[in-house]
């Protein structure tokens, strides 16, 4: 069970990084869950390789929904290369025989090893993305692959520089546990003269207009161009700025709320 282990110090450890720092949360996390149940089945001695399929397509649909956070394409990289060499084998992830036994581990080709999601292999034609890569310490060793070291990677990435939107940081817990407010809710104008008039009148018509906040969130520019009663003439600024909004925001209720956040000047 050191790989359970492992799994579990280095979950204690990315637990602690991210209530010191806060990082974006991805979405759609259940699709992870899906994903990494047959590997941790196969930790546990449960080999379910029919479930591959099932787990490779939940990890592409995770990792495009959350593809704009830091380290996730790390992670994708590193799934990809992985899953493509568990591919070949039917699930499992191979390990050759003679780098086992280099280690003093003699096993027959064909074996799954207990504790772990290998198989042991003499030879594979994938063999530089399996598992060959041994990494020591004074309680144990470990053959990891070239795709866990990108996943490592992009796990560090995603709690070290990805950043929260304004929503999480103002509601944490709330942006985790509950869907995110109405637009209404969520858009505060101060009242008087606005030093960004266009983006003033486009935040006033899409707070009132909820068919246009949603073409907002999906293409701004040409949704404030498009408006069929209200044209809205946006300079070079406005348009950098909602470009950036629309980078950030992730639903109409954090579109809206950062439009207000830059009208207001805060």
């Amino acid at each position: 069970m050191t790989l359970l282990a492992v799994y579990l110090v280095c979950a204690l450890v990315g637990a602690v990084i991210a209530l010191w720092r806060a990082p974006a949360w991805p979405r759609y996390n259940l699709l992870l869950a899906i994903a990494a149940a047959p590997q941790i089945a196969h930790v546990l001695g449960i080999h379910l390789s029919e479930m591959f399929i099932v787990s490779v397509v939940a990890m592409i649909l995770w990792c495009i929904c959350n593809h704009r956070i830091a380290g996730v394409p790390l992670v994708a990289g590193g799934a990809a290369l992985n899953m493509l060499a568990m591919a070949w084998h039917g699930g499992a992830m191979p390990v050759r025989a003679d780098i086992l036994a280099d280690l003093g581990y003699h096993f027959d080709a064909g074996v799954l090893l207990e504790g772990s999601k290998d198989i042991v292999v003499h030879g594979s034609p994938l063999w530089l993305l399996s598992d060959w890569l041994p990494v020591s310490t004074g309680f144990f060793t470990l053959i990891v692959s070239p795709g866990d070291l990108l996943i490592v990677g992009g796990v560090l990435a995603w709690l070290m520089f990805s950043h929260p939107s304004t929503s999480e940081r103002e509601h944490p817990m709330i942006a985790f546990h509950s869907p995110s407010p109405s637009p209404e809710k969520r858009v505060r104008l101060v009242p008087g003269r606005s030093a960004r008039p266009a983006l003033t009148r486009l935040a006033l018509l899409a707070a009132a207009d909820p068919a246009l906040a949603e073409q907002l969130l999906r293409d701004p520019l040409n949704a404030a161009d498009a408006h069929p009663h209200y044209r809205v003439t946006l300079d070079a600024h406005d348009r950098a700025t909602l470009a950036a909004i629309r980078a950030r925001a992730r639903t109409v209720g954090e579109f809206l709320g950062e439009l207000a956040a830059e009208v207001d000047g805060a």
